[in-house]
Order: structure tokens, then sequence, then C-alpha cells
């Protein structure tokens, strides 16, 4: 047996073990037309309850407050790193995507071992191996339109893992240029300051029309293909979001869908309720009520679509959970003996998150921080309250999954609404929990039980249609570069983003995170992302590229 031969096979070894798995333990899946993933990021299965109790707590004549995707609530997933119980977001949506555990920074690309701490079997000869995605997969393989629609940075951990792959979240320029390359139709969010004249030059070349800033372009525009980014970094937060500036959640969902369904093939878009993640780190329940609340109206316009196009099937699944949130702290006691008002009665004055009243408390005068307070929060501070603002008026945490865990004004603010609310909160950080799975399929084919996330990520490849599996695929579009052209010379010119493999002395030329090669200075398109990985010094590409030698 070859080197070519074992290589491949160990790649598809590897990585069909967790879906022959999940094979085993689902029935037979009827394929769809098109997908529609939903992530509310971050998002803590306790906080159902809570969104529920706060529906019914606005409106109390609606005894049976609930949310959008609740008729469709059918079983529990458990997600996490291969390394670790613990989940991280680019590893959890990397899980999804692809089937495969990974580590923490890790994106959609094979992990290296971890000896001491690895949960499941890591094949060394993989490492750092780019995986095929099943948004790839419905582009490749069916012709699908796809797109993301998210209210941060659109390079942050979920929207990346759609058809990113690089071996750390931070590689941001890496994963703008391949969500271009990877010729994703739609993108909304945030991040404008991420693109460039390169990334603006491939999304001309594939017929992507782009808008910046500019919410009315955003909402009269017609075409089919988008990129539409309204913030310099991430969006704001429901509470405080200008709506003539930044469009709702929802209404970029109903935007994405009515562009992506004019594909007679159909579409897979991922939607991410994002900032629930944000405001769980900082133990901020206002917050999480508000962006849980966008999130669960973006579901409904999803499920309505759905429903009336009777070949469409909706997804709900978190990431993962953060701080793990619920109703009732230690201090709130004889909680039998209490109504529903002592724990929501302070949430319905509350006009911002604690991150937007922040540097409202440190710009105004020191004796009208109770005056602001109560104007933003409605919650009139005690002296030990005012006396604990003032003094942590001068510290500041950049890094929102460390607010909990630091000395800061923004925490300072939480542990107050907190006081007064009794929602409680674990940790700053994720937690381990299983998370909930709502599926609406128009053919009735739910999955149920206890699943893994690839059990999750085969019943979405067979929803597809897929013609063949996400390994396979994964052979075909993914391979290393001495493996498949061996017997040619190859070397690799510049570093990191900017590399090039050079092939017989320049007969050919592979950019990196492109999906073109140069042939006599001509650009040949392809129908997948040349992956270079600085980390083993390996471009991953196509065996489309034998046939242009």
């Amino acid at each position: 047996m070859n080197f070519k031969t074992l290589y491949s096979r160990i790649i598809v070894a590897a990585i069909a073990l967790p879906l022959f798995m999940a094979c085993c333990r689902q029935g037979e899946v009827k394929p769809v037309k098109n997908i529609i993933l939903m992530i509310p990021d971050g998002t803590s299965t306790a906080v159902l309850a809570l969104q529920r109790w706060y529906y019914e707590h606005l409106d109390p004549q609606e005894c049976q407050a609930s949310l959008s995707f609740d008729p469709y609530i059918c079983a529990l997933v458990r997600n996490h790193c291969s390394n670790s119980p613990m989940p991280e977001s680019s590893a959890s949506m990397s899980a999804y995507m692809t089937g495969q555990l990974v580590q923490g920074p890790n994106l959609c690309i094979y992990p290296a071992p971890c000896p001491e701490q690895d949960l499941v079997r890591v094949n060394p000869d993989s490492t750092y191996q780019p995986l095929a995605t099943v948004m790839d997969a419905a582009r490749i393989l069916g012709g699908k339109s796809i797109g993301a629609v998210v209210t941060v940075d659109v390079t942050h951990a979920t929207p990346a893992g759609t058809i990113g792959h690089a071996v750390s979240r931070n590689s941001r320029r890496i994963i703008i240029d391949q969500l271009a390359s990877g010729r994703m139709d739609v993108l909304f969010g945030g991040g404008y300051k991420r693109m460039n004249d390169g990334v603006k030059a491939i999304l001309a070349d594939n017929g992507v029309e782009y808008i910046e800033s500019d919410a009315k372009a955003f909402r009269e525009f017609d075409g089919d293909k988008l990129w539409a980014l309204f913030t310099r970094g991430d969006m704001s937060y429901e509470m405080v979001r200008d709506s003539l500036a930044e469009p709702s959640l929802a209404e970029m969902t109903e935007k994405a869908i009515n562009m992506l369904s004019r594909n007679r093939k159909g579409f897979f878009l991922m939607v991410e309720g994002s900032k629930v993640d944000f405001v769980a780190h900082s133990n901020d329940a206002p917050g999480i009520l508000s962006e849980f609340g966008a999130f669960d109206r973006a579901v409904a316009v999803a499920l309505d679509y759905a429903r009336k196009d009777g070949n469409t099937a909706v997804i709900v699944v978190p990431d993962h959970g953060t701080s793990g949130v619920n109703m009732g702290d230690r201090n709130y006691k004889d909680y039998t003996t209490k109504g529903l008002d002592s724990l929501m009665v302070g949430l319905k004055g509350i006009r911002m998150t604690a991150a937007q009243l922040d540097p409202l408390l440190r710009k105004c005068p020191a004796d009208e921080v109770p005056a602001v307070f109560k104007e933003n929060m409605g919650i009139d501070i005690n002296r030990a309250e005012y006396d604990a603002l003032l003094a942590a008026r001068g510290k500041h945490e950049d890094d929102y999954m460390k607010i909990a865990y630091s000395y800061n004004l923004q925490h300072e603010i939480s542990k107050i609404v907190q006081k007064h609310t009794h929602i409680g909160f674990v940790s700053g950080g994720h937690t381990g929990e299983d998370l909930f799975l709502a599926v609406y399929n128009p053919k009735g084919q739910q999955p149920s039980g206890h699943l893994e996330a690839s059990e999750l990520c085969e019943y979405m490849c067979r929803l597809s249609g897929l013609p063949m599996s996400l390994d396979e695929l994964t052979s075909n579009i993914f391979v290393r570069h001495d493996v498949l052209l061996a017997g040619h010379s190859c070397e690799i010119e510049g570093e990191n983003n900017d590399a090039v493999l050079v092939v017989d002395g320049g007969a050919l030329k592979i950019p990196a995170n492109r999906s073109f090669v140069l042939k006599a200075g001509e650009k040949i398109p392809l129908k997948s992302v040349s992956v270079y990985v600085p980390e083993n010094g390996f471009f991953y590409i196509s065996r489309e590229i034998t046939g242009l030698l």
C-alpha cells in the first residue's frame, strides 16, 4: 500500500467513526430543501424557563407564556471539547458542523493529541487536517446557497465555524478570507473593520454585493447575494439598538431567507443570537432576557417561513451554556411563599445592560450616580451600593469573558441588579450542562433522547441529502499537498495568509485561503478553498487541481 492510499484511509477512518455511531442511533431521515440552524450562543437551558416567566410577568393575562419553538423541543445534546468536558464556542460549532470533537481554539480542523486529557481517540497522523463542514457540503455537493446572520463581528467563533478552517479561532484575517472565498452568499452582522480591498475583490469576483454601515441600503437591496456589515465591531445590545442604523436579528433573518430562497436547489442558513453569551458572561440577567428575547423573535420568523414553505427544517440548539443562570439565588429565602413579582418586579424598569451603564456611571459626577442608576435600571441604590459603585469606577475589564471573574464596575452593576431580582449565576464562564434541542421538520422526523454533537451533525447531513459523507468530501477537497502532488516540485512562498504554493517552478500557483489557482497568469476557479496551515507547513488542496497539471 503506498503512502497516498494509507493517508487517505487514515483520514477517512478518523473522521468516519463518530458519524458511523450517529447513523446507528437514527432511523431514516428524508431530505428537505432548506435548513435553518439557529444558535443562541451561551444559552443555559434554565434561560428558557426564565424567559417564559418573564413573558408572563410582562403580560399577566397570558397564562401560557411560551417560546416560539416550545412545540418542537425534542432532545438534549452533549457538546464539549476533544480534551475537556467543558465546551468552547469554536470547538462546539466545529462539532456541529463536522461531527468531530476538537480542542478549544480549533475551527473545523482536526485536533492535536492531548494524551493526558483526551476524551476521544485522537489520531496524531491527522493533526490539523481541515474538515469539511455540512455547510461546505450543502454548497459544493448540493448546489445550495449558504448564509449566516449574527449580531457580533462576523469573524467570531460561531459564524467562522460555518465554513472556516484554522488552528485558532483568533486567526481573523484567515477567517474573513475563507468566508469570502468559500462563497458565503449572505452574511449579515458586524465587523466591517475586518474588510479590506482584498476581501472586497473576492466578493466582487463572486458576484456578491457589499454594504457597509447602511441599513437603508440593506433594506432596499433586491439581489440574491449580499454582505451587509453594520458596525465596526460587534453590533449593539438589543436594549439600546438604534433600529434606524442596525436591523434586528429578526429583520436580518427574514431578509436572508428571502434572498437565499431564490435558489431553486435550496439553502443552508445559520442564525446566531450572539450576545446572549456576552451578557451571561457578565452575569447580566436583564441583558440575557433582552438578547434571548430578540433571538426568540428571529426563530419565530424562521418557523413562520418553514411552516408556509413545507420543505424547510429549523433546528434550534445552543453551542454551550454560560454562567449557569437560574431563578432564585442563595439569598432568596422562603421562596415557596413568594410570588412571581418578587423575582421579576425589578426587571421592567431596566433600560440597558450593565455594559451600557458602565460608561455613563464613569462620566457622571459622583453625586449623580444614584440618579443615573435609577433612571436606567429602575433601582434605588442604598449607601453600601453607592460606595461600591464609586470605588469601582476606575476599574474596567475589556474581555467580556472575564467580567464576572475580576473587580470592575460592570460586574458591580450586575451584582446590584442580581440582589434586587434574585436571579442567580453559578459562574462567569461556560458550563458543561446538556443543551436543549428543538427541531421543526416538515416531514416529522425529529431526533429524540440524548444526543452527541456528532449525531446532530449527522442529522443535518441526512436532512441535506448529501450524496457522500463529510469524511469523503474531506478526502476530496482537503488533501495534503505533498501527498496529492507527489512527483511534482512544490515550494511555499510567503507566510501565513499570504502563503502561495508554487508547483513545478510556477506552472501552477495556489494561494492560501482562496478558491482559485493561477495557471499562466489565468485565474481558474476551484469548488473549495485551499487551506494553508502554518503550524505544520502544509497546504490542504482539492483533488481537482491534479487535472490542471
